[in-house]
């Protein structure tokens, strides 16, 4: 009966979900007498190196599937079809929602966990980090103790989902994780050699961005060499574009040239428009360091150009902008400057929504879960020996658990200036300046402090105006200036008083003094870094030169806003 009942449901299913493309979908002549093996071989054998082929076979399956009312291709097909269209940052969802529609009652070895995971797959290709967590998530428990591939491929995808939010070394245990599973299977009968090379690939590319520049090349050759060995070259351009990312850090930058222009061509062949622009930002970085600006402008307006194609960011891209906009303010073209500005408010609004959030909730949903889950089979482990023991231990490790929180908690209250210093060192101040709020012709703006709709008390026309200026007034770094009022700056920009508050406080979400503060203090903080000499100067001298009265009032600003005091983070710097 339950079998009845998943076959209407699937028949119902592909009414629902018969989406535009299989509606218009002739199996091509060739293909109509494959076998699933066949036609799973030829898709494997493409994927990812020629995707719009890989769709044909995908679509051929699921097409198959249907005509022969074949569960097992019907599943097989909207996953593969899915993950291609993803890959094309095409929508794969309507594909990957029939699955977990039709598969949800289902109980094989590879389904339902399988449908979460492609699911998880493709909000990661969106950005949507928490809802692909949480995909992630509900596949390891439908996995776990039942398909042990799916398991440790999901800790792999949970370890993208680390290099996310940058927490690299995190991340890197759970590469080499599923790389060493993977390894262990490669010479059996149950080898699954794109797998394996892709793991190799996770391990290379996560030293890659953890700044491990010669541990990356040295896997990245291992996969070059296994991807030969086994006459498989699906990550190949991935291996060659990585190379090419390690050797600009390493400054070879001929060498890392010839690798971005090699990759370039499987990346246009392949519609892999997030790649392509990774591989046209690197471009425009090789041709910055080495002072060639106008070439490297034409590749960072390329990379911007794809990415604005296809609708999404990478945020490693992010600093192209700030070169475009330092370029256009040199050549004198305002216009371009703001275009470039708004483009950087935009990069940055997708960082910060994405990263803070989702840093939280992968400690929260993966690692506090394992982390307990390894304590109660510890625990199990232990009481089946000596239960004796077990309380001995439970109650020691209460009571350590006790003073390790008491000494931490003095420690944090005792550190905490160097810890904020420390994380200055680090982490880059986001500049409050850039964060202004996109005003529409309706007036209506986001109140920064009650996330509820208010309505603008300044006319549209004015706001607008307004805002372009604060945005000059930003980028020529006029906040620098002695003595600046309120009444001095609404003269300088044409306005009066009233609408100059109004305008920092709607498009800011705070007062003239604290606007002006912040960006001076964002302002010190980079340049301390940068600038060895002006680490030298007293406290007083450096407070004169950003625009202060006296070293109080900056270091009063500068803890307000750093959480640590100027003396204190130049003593770091100086350290390091």
């Amino acid at each position: 009966m339950f079998r009845f009942f998943s076959i209407i449901l699937i028949l119902i299913s592909q009414n629902l979900f018969f989406s535009q493309s299989i509606k218009n979908f002739a199996v091509p002549d060739s293909l109509k007498n494959k076998n699933l093996e066949e036609l799973q071989k030829s898709y494997d054998k493409v994927f990812r190196i020629d995707n719009n082929k890989a769709e044909i076979y995908a679509n051929t399956i699921l097409r198959k599937g249907k005509k022969e009312r074949n569960n097992d291709l019907i599943y097989d097909g909207y996953y593969r079809v899915a993950h291609t269209k993803g890959l094309k940052s095409e929508n794969g969802h309507p594909y990957a929602d029939s699955l977990l529609m039709i598969t949800e009652n289902v109980n094989t070895k590879e389904y339902p966990a399988k449908a979460h995971i492609i699911k998880g797959i493709l909000y990661n290709y969106d950005w949507k980090y928490a809802e692909a967590l949480d995909h992630y998530i509900e596949a390891q428990k439908l996995s776990k103790n039942k398909n042990s591939d799916q398991f440790f491929y999901i800790k792999k995808l949970i370890g993208i989902l680390k290099t996310a939010t940058d927490e690299n070394k995190e991340a890197l245990p759970l590469f080499l994780e599923y790389y060493n599973y993977q390894k262990q299977k490669i010479n059996t009968k149950d080898q699954d050699v794109k797998s394996y090379i892709g793991s190799i690939f996770s391990v290379a590319n996560c030293y890659n961005k953890d700044k491990q520049y010669k541990n990356a090349l040295n896997y990245i050759n291992i996969g070059l060499k296994e991807c030969n060995r086994f006459k498989d070259y699906t990550h190949y351009p991935y291996f060659v574009s990585g190379t090419g990312i390690a050797n600009y850090y390493l400054k070879n930058y001929k060498i890392a040239s010839d690798n971005h222009l090699e990759a370039e061509k499987s990346f246009l062949k392949n519609n892999d428009y997030g790649n392509l622009a990774i591989t046209y930002y690197f471009l425009g970085k090789i041709n910055h360091d080495i002072h060639k600006d106008n070439i490297a402008v034409m590749y960072f307006i390329k990379a911007d150009s794809v990415l604005a194609f296809s609708k999404e960011f990478y945020p490693i891209t992010r600093d192209g902008y700030e070169v475009l906009i330092d370029y256009y303010k040199k050549t004198g073209d305002k216009e371009k400057q703001l275009k470039y500005i708004d483009k950087l408010f935009y990069a940055d609004s997708i960082i910060n929504n994405s990263k803070q959030y989702l840093s939280k909730e992968i400690y929260k949903k993966y690692d506090t879960p394992l982390l307990l889950e390894k304590k109660e089979e510890l625990i199990n482990d232990l009481n089946n020996k000596n239960s004796v023991l077990y309380w001995c231990l439970g109650g020691g490790l209460i009571i350590l658990s006790i003073l390790l929180f008491m000494f931490t908690k003095n420690r944090k209250k005792v550190k905490e200036y160097q810890k904020q210093a420390e994380l200055l060192l680090t982490n880059s101040l986001k500049e409050s300046s850039l964060q202004i709020t996109p005003v529409h012709n309706n007036d209506i703006i986001e109140s920064k402090s009650i996330g509820e709709k208010v309505r603008s008390t300044i006319p549209n026309n004015i706001l607008q105006e307004l805002k372009s200026k604060l945005m000059l007034f930003e980028v020529n770094k006029d906040f620098l200036h002695k003595n600046i009022t309120i009444d001095g700056l609404a003269k300088d920009l044409g306005t009066n008083r009233d609408y100059l508050s109004k305008s920092v406080n709607e498009l800011k979400g705070k007062n003239f003094s604290q606007y002006l503060n912040e960006l001076r203090i964002n302002y010190i903080v980079e340049e301390l870094k940068s600038n060895e000499k002006l680490r030298k100067y007293t406290i007083s001298a450096i407070a004169e030169d950003i625009g202060f009265n006296n070293p109080e009032s900056f270091s009063n600003a500068f803890k307000k806003i750093t959480g640590t005091l100027p003396s204190y983070y130049i003593k770091l710097l100086n350290e390091q």
